[in-house]
């Protein structure tokens, strides 16, 4: 569910918060309340047995677990000891149901409900990788932006992981950058912490809950008399993302939580050209998506993610550029399929070495490798035949790695490939760029034949390509 490097990725509501960072981020201001923790090595519910703590948050502890039965690793989480408030437990197994309806390849997927001495636990998917706000963050100390289209793509899966809870009348409730995670390996994009999800037939709390940052007028109680929180709060939610991820910061700044609210329910929405003045063709879009009244709104995330993707295609882009739509449906896989190779590089000599690398990797195992000398070419492959791993190359006379592995993600399958980036320069100021797309493996060159195959043969391991 989240992950080891991003510890406040877990459950959160800050409904008693005070105070605001320079970010316009929330600051947390409630005390550790967990007096007794689950030491490594213990075995909850019969069969978890934690490993280590991966982050806390109100009333919730986050740990990553082994499923000793099924032998994978998954993320639990429990209700602190000494949490006193009579609704937690029944917040945790609202949590749980409300996972256990989804099934939507951009949501965490909840495995078990059950109890843990005087507590309850759920056992769910352990995504591992790093939230979009760590990310923001080196983006921010770099003085730099996420790529656009990798942006724009990252909003259209979460559009459609929310949509999908929308259709089992489920409400987030606190969409932020900091409950996306972005998965290592795949890239994935997963929505997590479900702790604020309501039903839709929920009568209207008596409680202020969310991320004030995100928060929707009628999420705070601010907005037109009779008007409840919906799919619609979600919608407003996601509009607050896509403005922080095109222009790096939240669209309202304030730092007192009272005038925050009410800048989200009477201040002008602000436009992300006066951030970045480039980003003028997604003014329209974005302002719809923060309208005050859901009735401006978009009526649905997908609606919304979908002309993003129109705002930011100019007409000069080339067909095969082009992202398809969201919700594009992925083609039927066969299970005994040759492995795909798509190997990145104009210079002609790497898709022999590549390739030669790939069969002492695989071990026998079926494989099918495919040489582009160019990102335009890589990608003209990967739409006719998706990729299972990629060679990529990061310097290359058209589109480089970046760019390429951008735009091939947000072709359908494209969350599913495996990455590795050669080049000769791979430092830290090249690595973290990488991050937003998942990729965790890189071999330096010249290339040692050896390394690229222990780096493949990893890779192999942890994707179960037996």
């Amino acid at each position: 569910m989240s992950t080891p490097s991003s510890p406040d990725n877990s459950d959160e509501a800050f409904g008693d918060t005070s105070s605001i960072d320079e970010l316009g981020n929330v600051v947390d201001t409630i005390p550790t309340r967990l007096s007794i923790a689950p030491e490594p090595g213990l075995v909850v519910g019969d069969n978890y047995r934690v490993e280590r703590e991966l982050g806390r948050g109100g009333m919730g502890v986050v740990y990553r677990a082994r499923d000793i039965w099924l032998d994978r690793t998954v993320a639990l989480k429990l209700i602190a000891p000494s949490w006193d408030d009579p609704l937690a437990e029944q917040r945790l197994q609202q949590e749980a149901k409300a996972l256990a309806t989804l099934r939507d390849q951009h949501v965490v997927q909840v495995y078990a409900f059950g109890r843990h001495g005087s507590s309850y636990f759920f056992a769910m998917e352990y995504v591992e990788g790093r939230s979009l706000d760590a990310i923001l963050h080196d983006y921010r100390q770099a003085g730099s932006f996420l790529p656009q289209h990798r942006a724009i793509t990252i909003l259209g899966r979460i559009a459609d992981g929310l949509d999908a809870a929308h259709a089992r009348g489920i409400v987030h409730r606190d969409v932020k950058p900091a409950n996306i995670v972005i998965e290592e390996d795949t890239g994935r994009p997963v929505v997590i912490d479900f702790g604020l999800a309501q039903q839709r037939s929920a009568p209207k709390p008596e409680t202020i809950e969310g991320t004030p940052v995100y928060m929707a007028p009628e999420q705070a109680g601010l907005g037109g008399e009779g008007i409840p929180v919906g799919p619609w709060s979600d919608i407003y939610a996601l509009g607050c993302v896509a403005f922080e991820l095109l222009t790096g910061r939240p669209p309202y700044l304030e730092r007192d939580i009272v005038r925050l609210l009410h800048a989200h329910q009477n201040a002008p929405v602000p436009v992300a050209s006066s951030v970045r003045p480039e980003l003028a063709p997604f003014d329209a879009v974005i302002t719809r998506a923060l309208a005050k009244n859901p009735e401006g709104r978009y009526p649905s995330c997908v609606a919304f993610a979908r002309d993003l993707v129109r705002a930011g295609s100019p007409k000069a882009m080339t067909p095969s550029l082009m992202p398809p739509p969201p919700s594009a449906a992925l083609p039927v896989e066969s299970a005994t399929r040759s492995i795909r190779v798509l190997a990145v590089d104009d210079d002609p000599a790497f898709g022999k070495f590549a390739a030669k690398a790939a069969e002492l990797a695989m071990k026998g195992r079926s494989l099918r490798i495919r040489v582009a000398r160019s990102g335009q070419a890589a990608l003209e492959a990967a739409r006719e035949e998706p990729p299972d791993l990629v060679l990529l190359d990061l310097d290359m006379p058209d589109l480089d790695g970046v760019d390429t592995l951008s735009h091939l993600r947000a072709l359908p399958r494209g969350d599913h490939a495996r990455v590795v980036v050669l080049s000769g320069r791979v430092g830290p100021q090249e690595r973290w760029k990488f991050a937003v797309l998942g990729v965790r493996e890189f071999v330096a060159k010249p290339i040692d034949l050896r390394r690229l195959v222990d780096t493949i043969e990893g890779i192999v391991e942890r994707a179960g390509w037996s």
